[in-house]
């Protein structure tokens, strides 16, 4: 256990080790103007990577010609009579994630999908998404995804597998074991119980390899009855999370509840409020960095954390006299009596969550923390949620396999999912399968579990097919296709019906009988609002909310009256404490205990051979393309270790893997943190591990007994070797200049100017002074001032720090709209990453528990841009509306612009794939359609950076030039990319001569401030200033004000 402490300077922002303690390796690093070999492709290794990679990030989906549904499926935005070349549209649809569906609108050009974004009339999605979302569009056109069916290894067909389904399952006394991932489908489960009732002796199993069990069995603990825990954060003025990162795309609601988390934390006045959020972890997580009070201690030692918390809670509120006794570790602390003592006085005002992979018993325990507080129907409901069973499913699973290496199963069917990678190695799995005589498994690509399968079939891709589903909270949505399948494919709809009925029905047919004894009146109009919307809703027509300015849908939360109007089909259960409940925390691991935790960008694996979310880096560590073994400065000091020093881990069960360790600020003392999705073979070109780029990780998961995030005890020893680890922490490094500012709310409203210039560094912006007496408002500069025409508009960005959690997810939607490639491990090592916008995060106090912030740094767009005035060939200009632009076939490549920017944000092409893919590689007219058709592709020796997205903004003035007679879009028919995909809504984006546009009332703040302002080169992005809302009981010397 500890609680904060400090001995840095709580002023000093920092980004890694290195960088704190100034060593001569981070000198090194830092002072060169181009990082060590960012000249040229010098090795065959490099360039056969670069290939590599590239092959999955450009050369996508070329063997055969896009095609638009046979179905009819509703425009989004409008019903046009034709498709106009060059104008997209835009299609409702969903993607099923843990069985959860998140709505989406897909952007069409000529019948090919090309963009994600969120659809603002879905409660799962408010108009924004995540990673995972954005990132989709990369996997649909993966050449490595799975082409055709397989019998025993060798190519088949669907129509082969039909008619073998046809003749096996004719015999329906066969003994099936079916081994389902998470599907809320509506036809899916009415395909399901059918199935069940043609086939007496099958079984049937729902399995996730981190799954939603453990909830449902702690809730039915607490209740009598599974139901899902579903939290509504826009009611909580106090938020506790037990190890529970519910802002990271791992969590299957992770959209919804960002945008509750952070609407609770805007703040546009010294009259606002904010809410309060503690988070107690063993490793530093987004929620974690986002917090007002974050505790770290063992993951073993959280359960008993959360009797501790029920314990001091029993003194203060009814309902915990059970836990009156309890008496550990954590009792008396000051963080917990502080904690307690917050959430008694918000009672029905809180809510308290705890980590999936976390005990029954103490899901239990905090289900009860939740009742004793009156949040039940305020901050949390308890939902039921029928597809989810009355079963325990690792208890079913457990049947199953006893059955299966029994001998006493005919055959299995696999739907989706990956268990012979992902199964906890007790389950010994894959020998239970050797032992059925037919072993059936969908999937996207021919994976682990595939080439253990008599027959792999291809799945269709969600943008490919025809479904249904449920969001988290239960409103009803539709997934409809954006293309025809581009494989020899089916959907896990069609092949539930095949086997149940031994005929094969297409999907639309399928869905859309579920929808007429939905709807058995006026089906007509339903069915066209539905897929107009892409939710069900009450009301017949369409909604006019749906109807897009510059035909992109823009982010924001709906209107209430627009979300209320969505069917919600789960229930709220009216819940009652049972009385057994008592306190049930084992000890804590005695030693160095092994933590395996899903990683924020593959997950559990599935997500691999995605190019752009391997090179993401992750939110906390930065690191890409590997997985590391997570420990803190005092465990490494403890074992001997450095970062990228290789150490081999033993867990309790015997596995062993080698791993770079990699010290990490926060991380608990004697506990290491493993992330898994890595070290695949024969899967891709991606995901497989490169031993020559010494690139795609180790995998982890037969170190994993059980189910549970603790993996037991571990023994750690240095193998003397070392493994290289990219990452991007100290690329682009301002070495200490003044870039991030933030205070207490407390601080805000006694001093609201604390982020300006003046009161940071204590005297005014150098030349302003000597402006006032010239009577201007801007500080003299030495180079020419452009001016701009009236009738132009001027765009300006402003990024609510407060806001931003540093999920990533801009970095993924500027990379998927602007064309960005993916470079690999090595080059990303060299500093060549090239992401239009990155996002920094620095750590703050003491290396052991610091505190961690982030900031998204794009192109600034300065009226002053150092970057203009070294560009001997002027590639670099102004626009009439005020962006600094690139045109690229005037740049030469000098790099001296790249060198005179002072905010690190221009990226150089060292590489000509253009040529590679574009021009003479592999079928290059098909790959040339899996770009973004309105933004250019570049070539070797030019650079490029954030263009504000100049092609929507040039979108937007067309129109409005055609609609109005003026170049001005008005306020929101602009969105930017990364505006649009961010659940924090963190981004504003606008003309800043329109008096009344949200980004120029946002630069009117008291928060707002310019980076490196001293500079006067003027950019026009901007950032309002963090907050902090603490504990006033646990306010010390550690906590932070403005920064400099």
């Amino acid at each position: 256990m500890s609680e904060s402490s400090t001995q840095a300077n709580p002023k000093t922002y920092w980004k890694s080790l290195n960088e704190l303690a100034q060593n001569k390796e981070y000198q090194n690093f830092v002072e060169r103007e181009f990082p060590e070999n960012a000249t040229e492709l010098n090795d065959g290794v490099s360039r056969k990577g670069f290939l590599r990679v590239m092959g999955a990030s450009i050369a996508l989906a070329g063997f055969a010609a896009c095609r638009r549904p046979v179905q009819k499926i509703l425009p989004y935005s409008q019903q046009p009579e034709d498709i106009v070349p060059g104008i997209p549209l835009f299609y409702a649809s969903a993607m099923p994630f843990h069985g959860n569906l998140v709505g989406l609108v897909v952007e069409n050009h000529e019948g090919r999908p090309t963009k994600i974004e969120g659809n603002d009339l879905h409660p799962g999605s408010h108009g924004n998404t995540n990673a995972y979302h954005q990132a989709t569009m990369l996997e649909m056109y993966d050449p490595d995804r799975s082409r055709s069916p397989r019998r025993n290894g060798s190519k088949a067909t669907t129509q082969d597998f039909i008619a073998f389904a046809q003749t096996f399952f004719a015999d329906t006394n066969k003994r099936v074991v079916v081994i389902s991932e998470a599907n809320s489908g509506i036809t899916y489960n009415a395909g399901k119980q059918e199935f069940l009732d043609r086939f007496p002796n099958a079984q049937w199993v729902n399995y996730e390899s981190f799954s939603e069990e453990h909830v449902l069995e702690g809730n039915k603990m607490a209740f009598g009855r599974r139901l899902r825990s579903h939290y509504n954060f826009m009611n909580a003025d106090v938020v506790v999370s037990l190890d529970d990162d519910v802002l990271a795309a791992t969590h299957p609601n992770t959209v919804e509840y960002a945008k509750q988390l952070t609407t609770r934390r805007r703040v546009t006045s010294r009259d606002d409020a904010m809410n309060r959020i503690y988070s107690v972890e063993n490793g530093f997580s987004i929620t974690g960095s986002f917090a007002d009070h974050r505790l770290r201690v063992k993951a073993s030692e959280v359960h008993a954390f959360a009797d501790a918390l029920a314990g001091a809670l029993s003194t203060r509120v009814n309902g915990l006299s059970a836990y009156a006794e309890v008496n550990n570790e954590f009792t008396h602390t000051p963080f917990l009596v502080a904690l307690a003592n917050d959430l008694a006085e918000s009672a029905g005002r809180s809510a308290v969550s705890i980590g999936w992979d976390y005990a029954p018993e103490a899901h239990a325990t905090v289900a009860a923390i939740n009742v004793a507080l009156n949040n039940v129907g305020q901050t949390v409901d308890y939902l039921a949620v029928p597809h989810l069973g009355d079963t325990d499913q690792h208890a079913a699973m457990a049947s199953a396999l006893a059955s299966m290496k029994a001998g006493e199963v005919d055959a299995a069917i696999i739907i989706g999912g990956n268990p012979v990678l992902t199964a906890p190695a007790g389950w010994d799995l894959e020998n239970a399968l050797s032992s059925v005589e037919e072993v059936i498994h969908l999937s996207t690509y021919n994976d682990e579990t595939s080439k253990k399968a008599s027959w792999h079939l291809s799945r269709t891709h969600f943008l490919e097919a025809w479904g249904d589903g449920y969001s988290f909270g239960g409103a009803r949505s539709v997934i409809q296709p954006q293309i025809q399948p581009l494989h020899d494919s089916m959907s896990e709809i069609e092949l539930l019906n095949l086997v149940a009925t031994q005929s094969y029905t297409s999907g639309y047919d399928l869905v859309q009988n579920t929808f007429k004894g939905i709807h058995t009146t006026n089906f007509d109009n339903k069915w066209t609002s539905l897929l107009h919307d892409g939710v069900d809703r009450s009301s017949d027509a369409p909604s006019a909310e749906a109807v897009k300015q510059n035909g992109y849908p823009h982010s924001g939360q709906a209107a209430a009256a627009v979300m209320s109007g969505v069917v919600m089909d789960y229930s709220k259960a009216n819940v009652r404490l049972s009385s057994s409940l008592r306190p049930s925390a084992p000890a804590a691991v005695d030693g160095i205990e092994l933590v395996i935790k899903a990683d924020a960008s593959l997950y559990d694996g599935r997500f691999a051979n995605n190019g752009w979310l391997q090179e993401l880096p992750d939110p906390m560590t930065k690191i890409t393309w590997d997985n590391v073994a997570l420990m803190s400065p005092a465990t490494a000091a403890k074992l001997g270790l450095e970062n990228e020093k290789e150490v081999s881990l033993t867990a309790q069960n015997g596995a062993t893997v080698t791993l770079a360790a990699w010290i990490q600020p926060g991380q608990a003392d004697d506990s290491i943190t493993l992330h898994t999705g890595y070290g695949r073979q024969g899967v891709g070109r991606v995901a497989d591990y490169d031993t020559e780029q010494m690139a795609g990780g180790k995998n982890v998961f037969p170190m994993r007994a059980g189910t549970s995030a603790v993996a037991g005890t571990v023994q750690v020893s240095a193998t003397g070797n070392e493994y290289p680890v990219s990452c991007v922490q100290d690329h682009h490094s301002l070495e200490g200049r003044d870039m991030y500012r933030q205070a207490s709310l407390e601080k805000y409203k006694e001093t609201p100017n604390y982020a300006s210039f003046a009161y940071v560094h204590k005297y005014d912006v150098p030349g302003m002074k000597e402006a006032a007496e010239l009577g201007e408002d801007q500080p003299i500069s030495l180079f020419n001032e452009q001016t701009y025409p009236d009738y132009e508009p001027q765009w300006g960005m402003a990024i609510d720090l407060n806001s931003c959690f540093g999920c990533g997810v801009c970095v993924i939607a500027c990379q998927s709209e602007n064309n960005i490639p993916v470079i690999g491990k090595k080059e990303v090592g060299r500093g060549r990453e090239m992401h239009w916008i990155r996002n920094d995060r620095y750590y703050m106090g003491d290396e052991n528990d610091p505190q961690a912030v982030h900031q998204p740094v794009p192109c600034m767009h300065c009226e002053l841009a150092p970057c203009e005035q070294v560009c001997p060939v002027a590639a670099t200009t102004h626009s009439d509306d005020g962006m600094n632009q690139m045109t690229y076939n005037r740049c030469i490549g000098t790099r001296y612009c790249a060198n005179n920017c002072p905010f690190k944000v221009r990226r150089f092409n060292f590489f000509n794939y253009p040529k590679e893919y574009l021009t003479t590689g592999e079928d290059p007219d098909i790959i040339q359609m899996a770009m973004n058709p309105e933004v250019t592709v570049r070539f070797r020796g030019v650079m490029e950076k954030c263009t504000y997205c100049a092609q929507r903004v040039n979108r937007a003035k067309i129109d409005a030039k055609i609609n109005t007679g003026s170049k001005k879009p008005a306020d929101g028919a602009v969105v930017t990319a990364c505006q649009q995909a961010c659940p924090a809504d963190a981004i504003y984006f606008g003309d800043l001569t329109d008096e009344q546009a949200t980004v120029t009332q946002m630069k009117r703040n008291e928060r707002n401030y310019l980076m490196l302002e001293e500079l006067n080169v003027r950019p026009r992005t901007s950032y309002i200033a963090k907050l902090t809302n603490p504990n006033p009981a646990l306010v010390d010397n550690t906590m932070p004000e403005a920064a400099h």
